[in-house]
């Protein structure tokens, strides 16, 4: 009888070790509100004090089944809804109930922080354009993304691509960055926004304001920063794409990624083509130029106990056509320009509450101009004039982060190294180089509960300039039943660069000049915002007031020398002052509507030969985006609109004195509509863009512009067109086939 007894024990004992080593749980992830199962939602699995994790995808009705021996921890995220974190335990079969981010007010942001985390922390205001905004927005490029930004205003030339303006500041005083390296090649002030890929943008972030303690040069209005996706935990992935527009745009794109272990490979791709346009017209010279770009990026990230590596390399190559009319002859003159991008970078990171950063980048950058004599009778196409420019950087920077365990106190310290140098015959065939090296720390102190602090120095040695002590001071305040305050105060430095001080750029359309007797800029921001925030179980509001003040210094201008028509050069002016409100309200109706809204007016002012009465001349602007969900379909639809009011520009006489230019106002519109199929592993992307069919606007003043000869149009957009974008994806995740 005790042997039976014995025996009956030790079966039921076998049984639950049994059940408890290899019991799949089901696992279902759900709307916390409808009840509705969320589908494709990511799963990460890791049992406590295990190196490993394990991915996994929830299927068409929510579900997912993994084997759970032990407490294991688990975390679910899903765009759209907050992220999960719990622990389950061996035999239960939870249903975890996703809760839906009314609209993203938390977002996690990387730019200029301590450690990744909520906008709603960060002692900057941090305007995030997040993954669903970049979807139903269905941009190609940068300048798509912020086109419908307050703020940001763009100039389009036709050699020389499309420039952006912030906060009144000139593309000069902005940092583009992608993954946080500097985008180089500025011609006439600004990145070719159009240059700049985002088939690969997890989410777009723009710092406004002064950014110069962190950043350095090229940061005086701001920062914006293109966030590339992580590696998928998926086992293996890939998508394709395809964009099309009516006006002549055919863009090809497509990626691969595989994680084994510690490993983690990524690739993608892309091909765009433009075929040119011209509102009237003009022949074989359109106004609009063709273009074709090709990218590629490769990725690869190792991930170790205490520190991740990564690196990754990007290329882009552009040709640019501007053709000639046809003369009498049967000829014209064409001139081809040839854009390479290359940019390597690899970054060292820690793990853990107090990391450390150290990122090296090379970038190199060339653009090579042939003109042609194009016999189109036979055809033959003869090259009569070459030459090339090319730019070059290395940056190496580094981090440390250092928070107490009270949280009250925090100090970040690093340094930037930045090497640049241009060569080409349009710099006089000669080597140009300049150097920057500077070291920079911040300190953030919580007094209270509500009210942090975070002063800034930075100093820098120029191999060319002498460098100021740049300093400043950010605090904010709450949040504190839903409101929030947050002010900054700045000083700036920017040193010439090396083509405002030895580039020309001469062609049919242009004749700038460099200028080496340049002084560097000097100059303050001080910059106030507040903001009131309402969430609710169906609705949340988030209101908002802004205010910027910038004060420059010997502010580099591009102007026209008083006894050369045509003929245009570098300038300093003795001070410039912008000046800056907004309103803006974000608010969402769960789960139907989402809403963005804003008004402002930007004002800018210029003194030459010490003029003291600054007369600021005021632009204004509005921006709103409209967002229908209908979330049983996935259907979303948007409508984007963007007033910019009368443009002022300010042009410098012969004399000395200034005289207003200005260019109209002008409306834009979008209406897009954003559908997925096949278990949400096709998206369709379909709109109108330009609505109200916007091509040219009137342009007065003294004279046309940078251009050699006067004009009385601006071209802004190329009218009315219609679009369609199809994205597919598929996904093997190795852990989820072997427990189905």
């Amino acid at each position: 009888m005790m042997r039976l007894i014995r025996l009956v024990l030790f079966s039921g004992v076998f049984l639950l070790v049994f059940q408890a080593v290899g019991q799949n749980t089901d696992l279902r992830v759900v709307d916390s509100r409808t009840g509705s199962p969320v589908a494709f939602a990511h799963v990460k699995v890791t049992e406590p004090g295990s190196k490993e994790a394990k991915y996994f995808v929830t299927d068409i009705d929510g579900f997912v089944k993994t084997r759970i021996a032990k407490p294991t921890i688990l975390r679910i995220t899903y765009v759209g809804y907050q992220a999960y974190n719990d622990t389950i335990l061996p035999g239960s079969e939870p249903v975890v109930r996703l809760l839906p981010e009314v609209f993203s007010l938390d977002e996690v942001v990387v730019t200029a922080q301590y450690n990744p985390g909520s906008a709603d922390r960060s002692l900057y205001r941090v305007n995030v354009i997040n993954q669903m905004q970049l979807r139903r927005t269905a941009a190609t490029d940068l300048s798509g993304i912020l086109r419908n930004q307050m703020n940001v205003r763009f100039t389009q030339d036709a050699a020389l691509g499309t420039g952006m303006s912030l906060q009144g500041l000139s593309g000069e005083h902005v940092k583009i960055l992608v993954d946080g390296v500097p985008v180089i090649g500025r011609l006439n002030g600004s990145i070719d926004l159009s240059q700049v890929n985002v088939q690969n943008a997890r989410q777009v972030e723009i710092i406004e304001g002064p950014m110069s303690v962190i950043y350095g040069s090229n940061a005086m209005a701001g920062v914006v920063n293109i966030i590339p996706m992580d590696i998928p935990g998926n086992s293996i992935s890939a998508n394709a794409g395809t964009y099309l527009e009516s006006v002549g745009i055919y863009n090809f794109d497509g990626g691969f990624s595989v994680r084994k272990g510690k490993n983690a490979f990524g690739l993608t791709a892309g091909r765009n083509f433009f075929g040119g346009y011209s509102s009237v017209d003009n022949g074989r010279a359109e106004q609009w130029k063709p273009r074709r770009q090709f990218n590629a990026e490769a990725s690869h990230s190792l991930t170790l106990k205490k520190i991740n590596l990564k690196t990754r390399v990007s290329y882009f190559d552009e040709l640019l056509q501007a053709l000639g009319n046809i003369n009498y002859l049967g000829k014209a003159l064409d001139n081809y320009f040839v854009t390479n991008r290359l940019t390597a970078k690899a970054d060292i990171s820690s793990k853990g509450a107090n990391p450390f950063t150290v990122s090296n980048s090379l970038s190199l950058y060339s653009r090579e101009r042939t003109k042609y004599s194009n016999n189109l009778t036979i055809p033959e196409k003869t090259p009569i004039e070459s030459d090339t420019t090319g730019f070059g950087s290395f940056l190496s920077r580094a981090m440390y982060s250092y928070r107490t365990t009270s949280g009250r106190l925090g100090t970040q310290f690093g340094y930037d190294a930045n090497y640049e140098w241009a060569i080409g015959e349009r710099i006089g065939n000669e080597k140009q180089d300049i150097a920057d090296v500077a070291a920079f720390a911040t300190m953030q102190y919580q007094p209270g509960e509500w009210l942090s602090l975070q002063p800034g120095l930075r100093y820098a040695w120029n191999s060319r300039f002498n460098s100021p002590l740049i300093y400043a001071l950010h605090a904010k305040a709450g949040p504190h039943k839903g409101m929030m305050f947050r002010t900054s105060f700045s000083t700036g430095f920017r040193a010439p660069s090396l083509k405002e001080l030895y580039l020309y750029f001469v062609d049919v359309n242009h004749n700038i000049y460099g200028n080496p007797d340049l002084l560097p800029e000097s100059s303050t921001h001080l910059q106030v915002q507040a903001s009131h925030r309402i969430e609710k179980v169906a609705y949340a509001t988030e209101t908002e007031l802004r205010f910027f003040l910038n004060n420059i210094n010997d502010e580099i201008t591009l102007a026209e020398k008083a006894d050369s028509v045509g003929y245009y050069t570098y300038y300093n002016l003795d001070q410039s002052r912008t000046m800056g409100y907004s309103a803006s309200i974000r608010s969402s109706l769960y789960p139907m509507l989402d809403l963005r809204l804003g008004v402002g007016s930007t004002g800018r002012a210029n003194s030459f030969e010490g003029e003291k009465n600054m007369k600021l001349y005021w632009s204004p602007e509005v921006t709103s985006e409209v967002t229908c969900r209908m979330d049983k379909t996935d259907l979303h639809i948007t409508v984007i609109y963007k007033y910019t009011g009368k443009t002022t520009r300010v042009q410098a006489l012969g004399n000395g004195e200034l005289a207003e230019g200005y260019m109209d106002a002008y409306h834009n519109m979008d209406l897009t509509v954003l559908k997925t199929f096949m278990q949400k592993r096709l998206s369709v992307n379909a709109g109108i863009r330009n609505l109200f069919d916007v091509t040219n606007v009137t342009s007065s003043g003294s004279t046309g512009g940078v251009h050699s000869g006067e004009g009385s149009n601006v071209p802004v957009a190329w009218g009315r067109t219609f679009f369609l974008k199809l994205s597919f994806s598929i996904f093997k995740n190795e852990e989820n086939s072997q427990n189905k």
